[in-house]
């Protein structure tokens, strides 16, 4: 049955990119319309074993955040440490950092982001994502820190820039510029860079923001918390210069490469999860 339903998903992806296709050569704007829509719409992942396990002694709440009910995990007691998963990810990637972070005192609690995992909606975007960030945060009564991978920090950094207050922060393969994301992926789709133009501003529009103040590089200015990053030099999905960008522009930040670990391999990585443990509690970055 799973095989068939991936069958059918794939027909209908090769459809509806055919279909993009044949727009862009009549109509940009209404090939754009459909590559916004593909750009927020998240797809969600089977959630393997490992994260069932990890999950298996949290306490599960649902909450509101970004206008939507989110599922939340909890572990511990003490001061918060927010766990904050990439796009297309889920709060459970996040599991490997709860006993260790239990074990130095904190309570360490993760979610599914808007439009991911168990959460509810079908779109999803860096606005939103932020918003949950804050609305999370706010309604744990604050956070002492943040781990977050990919775009779960770039979230963090806009809800940091809007006033989130953390003193901690830990991003693991960090983008810097979100624009790249969706013309990179109008290029992947074979549109001309035209439509992934027309995208850009239909989106702009939208949220009343342009892209380049979703920069890590251009919020790194308005915080102040020390920043810990980790990054696969040959990361295939956000590029190592955007690590040392951000890191560069940020005024309290140290990045440490994480080579061989690739995107997502580094959120359960041993020396990974105890370094970034280690910063959180008030160590030196390594």
């Amino acid at each position: 049955m799973s095989s068939d339903r991936n069958k059918s998903t794939n027909v209908r992806v090769i459809a509806m990119v055919l279909a993009l296709r044949a727009a862009a050569l009549v109509s940009p704007e209404l090939a754009a319309a459909g590559l916004v829509r593909l750009f927020l719409t998240p797809r969600r992942h089977r959630v393997p074993q490992r994260e069932r396990d990890w999950l298996a002694d949290a306490e599960e709440h649902r909450v509101h955040g970004a206008g939507r009910e989110l599922r939340l995990w909890s572990w511990g007691a003490g001061p918060v440490v927010l766990l904050v998963h990439g796009w297309e990810g889920r709060g459970s990637q996040m599991g490997a950092f709860a006993a260790p972070l239990v074990a130095a005192g904190y309570r360490a609690v993760t979610y599914d982001a808007p439009g991911h995992g168990s959460s509810d909606g079908e779109r999803s975007s860096i606005p939103e994502m932020a918003d949950a960030v804050a609305d999370v945060a706010r309604r744990l009564g604050g956070v002492e820190a943040v781990v977050a991978h990919s775009a779960g920090a770039a979230a963090t950094s806009v809800a940091m820039a809007a006033g989130l207050e953390v003193e901690r922060l830990v991003y693991l393969a960090p983008p810097d510029d979100p624009v790249r994301f969706l013309h990179d992926a109008g290029s992947m789709l074979g549109l001309p860079e035209t439509v992934a133009h027309h995208a850009q501003r239909r989106i702009e529009r939208r949220f009343e923001m342009r892209f380049e103040a979703y920069r890590g590089a251009a919020l790194a200015c308005r915080v102040t918390a020390p920043l810990l990053v980790f990054h696969d030099p040959d990361d295939r999905e956000v590029p190592f210069t955007e690590a040392q960008t951000l890191v560069t522009s940020w005024p309290a930040a140290h990045l440490v490469p994480t080579p061989g670990l690739g995107h997502r391999r580094l959120l359960r990585d041993p020396a990974v999860v105890e370094r970034a443990v280690a910063f959180v509690a008030g160590g030196s970055p390594p």
